[in-house]
């Protein structure tokens, strides 16, 4: 099973499909895309501030250590253990950049693959979102017993629990 973090948008649109298209699900777990080419994942998922740190903390490691030999295998190896510590953090940077751009933290879900996660989440997401949406009917004042509550009438008779005929 493969776990995902649900992130929902904090605006108060009225539309529920916009809101659902807008709904970011984030894999959790070691990242091979950002492990191969954490740049270009990096900007793939508009991760601007994480890219220019990730960047600069490489070019000053190869330029702290120097370009001798030594230097250069020393940098070569760190940079692979940082790219490595990165793959297995991307989710959770992901997740950061999501809430800074206003995004909330909605759930958790599991399932087989992707489809099935989504699946699972927005069977338990829409019924909540529409309940939520729904007007709710102003409360009718109460009667001083002319009438029961709940009959559309007014003024209506009642004998008992039966409307008088």
């Amino acid at each position: 099973m493969t776990v995902y973090s649900v992130y929902e948008p904090t605006s108060d649109d009225e539309d529920i499909a916009a809101r659902a298209d807008r709904i970011a699900f984030v894999k959790d777990g070691f990242s091979w895309l950002a492990l191969i080419v954490p740049a270009l994942w990096l900007l793939y998922h508009r991760m601007w501030i994480e890219l220019v740190i990730f960047l600069v903390l490489i070019a000053g490691l190869h330029w702290a250590l120097g370009t001798d030999g030594r230097g250069v295998e020393i940098a070569g190896w760190v940079s692979l253990a940082i790219t490595v510590l990165f793959a297995f953090e991307a989710s959770d940077l992901r997740g950061a950049a999501l809430a800074r751009r206003g995004y909330r933290f909605a759930a958790v879900v599991t399932g087989r693959d992707r489809t099935q996660a989504e699946r699972s989440f927005f069977t338990a997401w829409l019924p909540q979102q529409e309940r939520t949406l729904r007007p709710v009917a102003p409360a009718r004042e109460p009667s001083l017993g002319r009438e029961a509550p709940g009959w559309g009438g007014e003024g209506e008779e009642v004998i008992g629990l039966f409307p008088r005929a």
